[in-house]
């Protein structure tokens, strides 16, 4: 019997985007102005070539310098200035110091101090692996802080639990959809999946482990403004229609609190649901401990690189206080893009600390997926769409503030289980705003809850780059990491929408 051949996902969003578009443009549903429509038409592509991976991400956020100024949504100028906004430059910025970091190796360091502060118990090395993770995921990507980690964690799983593993059957790569994202998965850890997940013995301490470390990147880069992307897509949208200027040290009287009150959370609920245990013997050597004597004393890059680290942090945290009466023009990207271009100047033994050539690391797409949203976000409020769709949700008859946050942190937890956290992210700010104002309350509450709720997937490896490189990692399957990403999200949520309510209108 003839095999019938199935559609792909990409082939089947590579039509169905441009279909769409055309669709609804032609036809104007729902009574909209012209100017609304082609909005709409335009984000449906957009968001379905996002949604599918039909094409690159990066090379569709591309599409709204093209479609928005075609269907008369906004000029050419107005659609590309949003790709330049401050915030792009500031990740920019926190991206080249990231690299910085880890060409010197510092975060293996830093890391590994953190993992042998807390001990060697299963419980305590889960919590100093997952904070470990969070404390780096708040200064560097969170891809790159897991790829970090996985590794770390792998060595210290086979030191201290009993190996007699085999390789189980190849999976299916079309099994794992791993997001198209410059700053995601690399295909080292993709490689390993063609001899598919080891099965060891003790998998309740190596799923655990493994586990914290991707809740830990996830929550930690939900702590700080250049942590994660959907942080920089609220401060973006915020300042562009609200004239808010959420700056880093604003950012972490939220995200701290947030990390900090859930990071042992999740920690207690690993603990909780796969109760890791480790066999300790006498003579077991101490992986970690050898590792940091293996890494020997500081080196000069090592310091230069921290000094010039400590210098930007410090400038982010005292710009409000000490910098900013002396030098009002100062901001948070101009102190970013400065230690960016200390990184090409100071020398280390003969070299700068990072040459031209390790910007190709750089996660471009990423500065460009911003940009979209940002021109998104501008399209919505140029043609009046965000207030029809806020229309549409308030009438569904959620008018308290409560409701309304629980709903668009469920709805956006939801949705970033499946899609790219900044593309969700981005579709959602101008939705919230326009919400906020619609239901009279302020528009940074929901936003706030939107931004951090796309930073918290937890249940498939699709969700997050740090997912993926775990799931990589052969210690977890799908069907695990369900049902206890479940456990997490629900917590992520009740916590979300409690600091939205009570704590942001204290300091924001």
């Amino acid at each position: 019997m003839s095999r019938v051949s199935v559609p792909s996902r990409r082939s089947v969003g590579l039509l169905s985007g441009p279909i769409l578009f055309l669709s609804l443009y032609v036809i104007g549903p729902f009574g909209l102005a012209p100017e609304a429509t082609a909005a709409l038409a335009s984000t449906t592509w957009v968001v379905v070539w996002w949604v599918t991976e039909a094409v690159p991400i990066p090379v569709t956020s591309l599409l709204p310098v093209v479609l928005f100024p075609s269907t008369g949504v906004m000029t050419v100028g107005d659609t590309t200035a949003p790709y330049a906004d401050p915030i792009v430059f500031l990740l920019l910025g926190g991206f080249l110091l990231a690299l910085a970091i880890e060409r010197w190796n510092l975060h293996h360091r830093l890391s590994l101090i953190t993992i042998s502060i807390v001990g060697t118990s299963g419980r305590n090395l889960v919590f100093g692996f997952t904070l470990a993770t969070a404390f780096l995921s708040m200064w560097i990507s969170n891809t790159a802080t897991t790829m970090m980690m996985v590794p770390i964690g792998t060595a210290v799983i086979v030191e201290l639990t009993a190996i007699g593993g085999r390789r189980t059957p190849p999976l299916d790569r079309e099994e794992i959809e791993v997001p198209n994202d410059p700053s995601d998965v690399a295909d080292g850890l993709l490689n390993q999946l063609e001899e598919g997940p080891i099965e060891r013995p003790n998998r309740s301490f190596g799923l655990a482990l493994m586990l914290g470390i991707a809740y830990g990147a996830s929550i930690g880069g939900a702590a700080t403004l250049i942590g994660s992307p959907p942080n920089a897509v609220l401060a973006g949208v915020a300042e562009a229609n609200l004239g808010v200027e959420i700056g880093f040290v604003e950012w972490m009287l939220v995200g701290v609190p947030i990390a900090i009150v859930f990071l042992p959370i999740a920690w207690l609920l690993l603990v909780v649901v796969l109760r890791p245990t480790i066999d300790h013997h006498p003579d077991r050597p101490d992986v970690v401990e050898r590792q940091l004597a293996e890494l020997g004393a500081m080196t000069t890059g090592k310091r230069r690189v921290l000094a010039v680290f400590g210098l930007v942090v410090g400038g982010w945290i005292f710009r409000p206080v000490l910098l900013q009466p002396l030098f009002p023009i100062l901001t948070d990207p101009m102190i970013a893009i400065a230690g960016a271009v200390l990184v090409f100047v100071v020398p280390v033994d003969g070299e700068r600390m990072l040459d031209w050539e390790y910007t190709s690391r750089v996660p471009w797409g990423v500065l460009l997926l911003l940009g979209a949203g940002f021109s998104i976000a501008r399209g919505f409020q140029e043609s009046g769409l965000d207030g029809v769709v806020a229309g549409a949700i308030t009438g569904l008859g959620i008018t308290e503030l409560a409701g309304m946050v629980l709903l668009v942190a469920a709805v956006v937890v939801l949705l970033t289980n499946v899609t790219s956290n900044t593309a969700t992210a981005s579709l959602f700010m101008p939705i919230t705003l326009s919400i906020g104002l619609a239901i009279d309350v302020a528009p940074l509450t929901l936003m706030m809850a939107a931004a951090f709720a796309a930073s918290f997937a937890f249940m498939l490896p699709v969700a997050t780059a740090p997912n993926a490189i775990v799931f990589a990692s052969g210690y977890t399957t799908i069907p695990q990491m369900v049902k206890v990403g479940a456990v997490v999200t629900v917590p992520a949520v009740l916590i979300i929408a409690a600091f939205a309510i009570w704590w942001l209108p204290l300091v924001w």
